[in-house]
């Protein structure tokens, strides 16, 4: 048997944004020969403290959250590797470097990964003694995106389309007034998303009119409340509120994806999706440029009834103006992301990761069971509901039927929402 690199942990705070990615990571650590500790975030935050030193993977934090959480990875004995979930899209460079790169923390972190040269150069052109330590790696959630990992949500796809057949998927971003603690009073920062969010609704009350034959399933951001939705839409029989699953096997399974600067546009770009980006207004301070500028532009309903009856009508725009524009969108996004079939960010990750010297495995080790416990919170539980020892069976299976391997990984719960993951061949 081989030695066991080292323990790796992997936090999870957002289930449906992060969890897939994570679990790539983890089953591609198990063949490298970490032992991965993955879960929902505060549990492994708790087992970070009482399980060996290793590396603390960090998904990036605002100001407060990230200073309690690197030191105490670090007070706790851990090399700290950080990717930040918020990096791709930097629309405000100061307020990104002042909420989530400050330059105190960057002490604490061994290796900061990087989107995209974009991101790299917001980080060190801010702090240019910092350069070593920042590396373009990608992202995980991106590599899902390949043809290598097309086939992973192929029996999900085919699920949704049995059950809403052709259908529009409608994107939302609005928790800033559309917050999961309620409705947020009109101020400065909360009156443009109002307006967003009244718009949209509007606008998906005639499109149901309009085609009423088509499913619209509306994904509201997981910071949202989604009770407001059920209640704008509980008397429209085609329209359906729905947060579960990766937002990926969603992009696949739609005709045409509607959103405002949402991140998820970049995801159905690069499935190759038609996308309307619907623009009623605009604000400088809130507005995300790129990804509106990868969809069709819409500004009133009218506009996107027409797009969308020439989309559905299986039209999809191919006229040379747009092709030529969805090519320079492919040059302007490789600023931000560059994306191929060929080079993958868990490859990259793992080369920076191996380089890491990292204390030896102690060859027996098992903390007690009580230690691992916290108390559940409500607004958590929104964010993470659960995690069981299947979900992980059968994401690891998929990934075995890609790489044509039989897998000899040992999963085994530690906690709640919390596992311990390994192969059998290390020790």
């Amino acid at each position: 048997m081989k030695k066991c690199k080292g323990w790796l942990y992997l936090p999870v705070e957002i289930k449906v944004r992060e969890m897939d990615a994570k679990l790539l990571l983890a089953y591609y650590a198990a063949k490298e020969g970490y032992q991965v500790i993955i879960g929902e975030h505060r549990i492994v935050e708790l087992a970070s403290t009482v399980y060996p030193r290793g590396i603390f993977f960090s998904k990036g934090y605002p100001r407060g959250f990230r200073k309690r959480i690197l030191t105490n990875a670090k007070n706790n004995g851990h090399t700290v590797v950080e990717l930040d979930e918020e990096g791709l899209l930097i629309n405000d460079t100061t307020r990104y470097l002042h909420d989530r790169m400050m330059m105190d923390m960057f002490d604490l972190v061994t290796q900061e990964y990087c989107w995209g040269s974009f991101q790299r150069e917001v980080i060190t052109g801010a702090f240019p003694d910092k350069e070593h330590k920042c590396y373009i790696v990608g992202n995980p959630r991106f590599d899902l995106l390949t043809s290598k990992y097309k086939n992973i949500y192929k029996e999900d796809v085919e699920h949704i389309k049995n059950n809403y057949g052709e259908f529009v998927l409608i994107n939302t971003r609005f928790s800033t007034y559309n917050s999961l603690s309620g409705m947020k009073k009109d101020n400065i920062d909360s009156m443009y998303f109002k307006k967003l969010y009244n718009d949209f609704v509007e606008l998906t009350k005639a499109m149901c009119q309009k085609f009423p034959d088509t499913h619209f399933v509306i994904r509201p951001h997981p910071g949202e409340d989604p009770e407001s939705y059920h209640n704008e839409f509980s008397s429209n029989n085609n329209v359906h509120v729905i947060h579960e699953g990766n937002i990926i096997k969603w992009l696949m399974a739609a005709k045409v994806v509607i959103h405002n600067g949402c991140t998820s546009s970049i995801e159905a770009f690069l499935l190759g999706k038609t996308i309307i980006s619907y623009i009623p207004a605009t604000s400088n301070d809130h507005d995300v440029i790129l990804p509106n500028q990868l969809g069709i532009e819409a500004t009133n309903i009218k506009e996107v009834n027409t797009f969308l009856h020439s989309i559905l009508n299986n039209n999809n725009f191919a006229s040379s103006n747009y092709i030529e524009k969805m090519d320079q969108n492919k040059k302007i996004l490789l600023d931000y992301y560059e994306l191929t079939d060929k080079k993958f960010s868990y490859e990259s990750i793992f080369l920076l990761l191996n380089s890491i010297q990292l204390p030896a495995v102690p060859n027996h080790f098992s903390p007690s069971q009580k230690t691992l416990y916290v108390k559940e919170n409500k607004k958590v539980k929104h964010f993470f509901p659960s995690l069981s020892k299947e979900e992980i069976q059968n994401f690891f299976r998929k990934i075995d039927e890609v790489e044509g391997n039989s897998s000899s990984t040992s999963i085994k719960m530690i906690g709640i929402d919390l596992f311990e993951i390994k192969e059998d061949r290390f020790v």
